[in-house]
């Protein structure tokens, strides 16, 4: 293929896994809001998709460091092959109700890729990115877990006061959580191919499809979810998820708000000790973090020898 070619088929891909993720993505974030009725699901993907598109803009270059510690020398058709297992991989993980991270994937693409290469440069970004990975969904538990039981332990003087603090917060942090969302994931994606106006101008308008034609589809779902958790569970959750996946994205650590979010659920769940909680889907997702980088680590390192 001629480098013309794979430069647009490069732009294809990009749009593609920046519109999945955006999709994906966006009920956790406005999720919340719209089950509270603060938002429409029309509003809720404007307010994402401008966060997303924030926080690509804002921060997203900085995942180019993290980019270039794994490849330091690469080809177009490498980028092309990595963008492109990476969608096959999250795609099927969708179909078979596996929730994988993007990122994750990514990740363990580059990995595997780096070391095949010969590369030693990333060993020390690796160990820092795997440690989050470990640190961060115990952190997101342990704070949600203490801070959702300072808040239930407080005298309510105004319930209706509350309530409307609740739905501020929840509608500010539908903003928020997507921002650190484009920061970091979609922040990840674009400099895979390369952080330049092109790239990022593709990514904006991938931003908005997925956000208005694939992302309201799963809103209803995740936010009867979140409703059903009170405002408090779910402002508890999306502030430690946003804190930390912020904290990554200052470091250019990539980090998935999936395992953020999803360990801070657990954490206000918990926190209920006279009600039941099932453990069976958050193992399920913890067995997705652990394939996920796996999986594609060895996927990786099978690229560059064939």
């Amino acid at each position: 293929m001629t480098t013309v070619i794979l430069e647009l088929v490069l732009i294809i891909f990009i749009f593609l896994a920046v519109t999945l993720v955006a999709g994906n993505n966006l009920s956790a974030c406005v999720g919340p809001a719209v089950g509270a009725r603060i938002l429409t699901k029309r509003a809720g993907a404007l307010i994402g998709a401008s966060g997303f598109t924030a926080g690509l803009l804002v921060q997203g270059a900085g995942m180019a460091n993290s980019i270039n510690r794994f490849m330091p020398v690469t080809s177009i058709e490498f980028q092309v092959e990595l963008l492109a297992v990476a969608i096959v991989i999250f795609l099927i993980a969708h179909l078979v109700r596996l929730p994988l991270s993007f990122s994750m994937s990514l990740v363990g693409l580059l990995a595997g890729y780096a070391l095949a290469v010969g590369s030693i440069t990333h060993i020390s970004l690796m160990t820092r990115t795997v440690a989050m990975w470990i640190i961060a969904p115990i952190v997101a538990t342990v704070l949600s877990y203490y801070l959702i039981g300072y808040i239930n332990n407080r005298p309510v003087k105004d319930i209706w006061h509350r309530i409307r603090t609740y739905k501020i917060l929840l509608l500010v942090l539908a903003f928020s959580t997507a921002y650190v969302s484009g920061a970091n994931t979609l922040g990840l994606i674009v400099a895979t191919a390369g952080f330049n106006w092109v790239t990022v101008s593709i990514a904006v308008g991938a931003i908005f499809v997925g956000a208005f034609f694939l992302g309201e589809g799963t809103i209803r779902r995740v936010s009867e979810e979140f409703y059903r958790m009170r405002y408090s569970n779910a402002t508890v959750a999306l502030v430690a998820s946003s804190i930390l996946v912020e904290v990554a994205a200052l470091l250019n650590i990539p980090l998935s708000n999936t395992q953020t979010t999803t360990a801070s659920v657990f954490g206000t769940g918990v926190s209920y000790k006279t009600k039941f909680l099932s453990l069976r889907p958050h193992l399920i997702i913890v067995l997705g973090w652990i394939i996920a980088p796996v999986l594609s680590f060895f996927i990786g390192y099978l690229l560059f020898l064939f």
